[in-house]
């Protein structure tokens, strides 16, 4: 368990990469046949909670990715990411134009959520100095 906010707590590399695929495969999924594409929808929301309470278990905390600041506009350009990424999955006339969009958003979603992290810890280093 991390003792501070600004600790990295050995494995937390892996709650991005496990985040991105789940995310690639949902919005791949979307270029899926009914009912295909609303059960992987439906089993990827209902994971989410076993996400948070991974965190909350490792690092004794959970913080929004809707947090003021810098990290504000990660989560922001990450949405646009997967918003984008969703339409094309769905608006493809073949499988892999989706599976090319599951793909793009697996690799925004895992970086988001590193530089989503650096940049909180960041502002946290620097908020301490103060």
């Amino acid at each position: 368990m991390a003792t501070t906010y600004s600790d990295a707590p050995r494995g937390e590399g892996w709650y991005h990469v496990a985040l991105g695929l789940g995310s690639g495969v949902f919005i791949a999924s979307q270029g899926l046949p009914q009912p295909w594409a609303s059960l992987i929808a439906v089993a990827f929301i209902l994971v989410m909670p076993a996400f948070i309470a991974w965190w909350r278990r490792t690092h004794g905390w959970w913080v929004s990715g809707y947090t003021g600041g810098a990290t504000r506009w990660v989560t922001a350009l990450m949405l646009v990411a997967l918003v984008a990424t969703g339409f094309w999955s769905y608006l493809s006339t073949d499988i892999w134009s989706s599976i090319d969009a599951g793909l793009t958003a697996c690799i925004a979603v895992t970086a988001s959520g590193f530089i989503w992290m650096r940049v909180w810890r960041r502002r946290l280093r620097t908020q301490e100095a103060m």
